[in-house]
């Protein structure tokens, strides 16, 4: 086993179990490891390489997740027979041409805590179809024209109406654009407001998603450190932004809710120095104790909340519908610039979604997965509590869709999350919400519920409790 014994470097920016893990992928790719051979025991390799256990539990992990190895009982891990990798190029040196190297089945993790999917057998199939068959009956003119560039009129109505009556949204039919997703809102606001926004101020740790968006829009992204309640609102004056990007209901990922003093402080901030807020009302309808808070925007007295939403959690991501709500000032901007461009929501969508929330379909559904959600959202904090005990903490319990583990184990979120994939569960690291070095102590991973029943959140939780702390018990 000695030339399957790699050199490992301590200095490398790469962690060492990725060094493992990468010399054991390109030995096999290129047939120098053939099928059949079984690799070195943990312990022999942990005193060979001079690396810790947990190092090469991870590296093996990683490549029995990703289909290069199988792990026989009470023998080891042997490289896969099924598939002969001989020949196959391996990932190019820094400096060299990229070669594609084709992809390798592997099984994907039977329990998925993905914090955006939905509780698919809650979808009212039959009542959308009914919609959509009525849109296209009543609205089948609507398929020989482009709509209104800011979405139906009457869709607009609608929304404004719900975002009044559940949100406290101030809207009208008129400030309201509809489009099909938060990136695109996003994206669509920094080209509007480049000419006056060139530093933005976002949460930290935030939702990595649209702090890359600015980024790509070339603006200046500032992080400003969450308190208990929130962002720094004195930080962020003193970071010099123009606009500040927030999730006061819901705080992605951490799950505060921002105070009514604060967002007094916040309002306050956009008053004094003519900057933006630009608020995304983030798992808003999903709060389980009490109430949904009411949103930013409707303390607003001065035209400085840009409001962001969508139906994505709480009806379907598959339905690409999302909203903004513009103060009057900026909307006039907006339909100036964007004059040129056709709404990029399907129109027959839009009419659909119109008479789903005319008809009190909306309402009545968001109750409902209120519920569904309140009881998942129990069936996972019960079997934390049971499997793990003091082995981890439990954060953003207060609303939305997902919960916050924070793991009392000396292993990075990304080793552990290939160790929950090894094991058929997949969780997500939240190391990539932040942009500066100041990370919390353990280990946090995002567990979401929406997707999982009740039975499925339980076996995933037993699952990763074996496999984080298999000593344990």
């Amino acid at each position: 086993m000695a030339e399957l014994i790699p050199i490992l470097d301590e200095q490398a920016a790469e962690s060492l179990y990725g060094q493992l893990y990468r010399f054991f992928r390109e030995e096999i790719l290129s047939g120098r490891i053939v099928a059949g051979t079984k690799l070195p025991s943990v312990r022999h390799l942990c005193r060979s390489a001079g690396v810790s256990k947990s190092t090469v539990e991870t590296a093996y992990q990683q490549l029995l997740a990703e289909g290069y190895l199988e792990s026989r009982a009470r023998s080891g891990f042997y490289v896969v027979e099924a598939v002969d990798f001989a020949g196959w190029d391996v990932l190019p040196a820094e400096g060299e041409a990229e070669v594609v190297t084709p992809p390798v089945a592997a099984v994907a993790p039977r329990y998925n805590f993905h914090g955006s999917v939905i509780d698919l057998a809650s979808f009212p199939l039959g009542v959308w179809k009914k919609c959509m068959l009525e849109a296209m009956e009543r609205y089948q003119g609507d398929l020989a024209f482009y709509g209104d560039k800011l979405g139906e009129y009457e869709l607009r109505a609608e929304i404004a109406r719900y975002l009044r009556q559940a949100r406290t949204v101030q809207a009208v039919p008129e400030q309201v654009v509809v489009g099909t997703g938060l990136l695109q809102a996003v994206g669509s606001l920094c080209l509007l407001l480049a000419a006056d926004v060139k530093k933005v101020a976002i949460e930290e740790p935030g939702y990595a998603d649209v702090r890359e968006v600015f980024e790509q829009h070339g603006m200046e992204v500032v992080p400003v450190p969450l308190e208990e309640d929130g962002l720094s609102v004195q930080l962020l004056r003193e970071s010099g932004a123009q606009m500040v990007y927030v999730t006061p209901a819901h705080q992605y990922p951490y799950g505060m809710i921002m105070p009514i003093a604060k967002r007094m402080q916040l309002l306050e901030w956009a008053r004094s120095t003519g900057g933006l807020i630009l608020e995304n009302d983030y798992d808003g309808e999903f709060r389980y104790k009490v109430k949904p808070v009411p949103s930013l925007q409707g303390l607003d007295q001065h035209g400085s909340v840009i409001y962001v939403s969508n139906f994505s959690k709480a009806l379907s991501p598959a339905i690409r519908v999302n909203y903004m709500v513009l103060p009057l000032k900026v909307m006039e901007r907006y339909r100036a610039f964007y004059q040129q461009y056709a709404n990029p929501v399907s129109r027959i969508e839009q009419r659909a979604l119109q008479l789903f929330l005319q008809n009190g379909h909306w309402e009545r559904h968001i109750r409902k997965m209120r519920k569904v959600y309140e009881r998942k959202q129990a069936a996972l904090l019960q079997a934390v509590e049971e499997e793990f005990g003091d082995l981890v903490s439990v954060l953003a319990q207060a609303a939305g869709l997902h919960l916050i583990l924070e793991v009392k184990a000396e292993r990075s979120g990304e080793e552990l999350a290939a160790i929950a994939v090894a094991a058929g569960v997949k969780v997500y690291p939240t190391t990539r919400n932040w942009i500066g070095a100041a990370k919390p102590a353990w280990p946090r991973l995002l567990l979401g519920f929406g997707g999982l029943s009740p039975e499925e959140i339980r076996e995933g939780i037993q699952l990763l409790r074996h496999a984080w702390f298999p000593d344990e018990r």
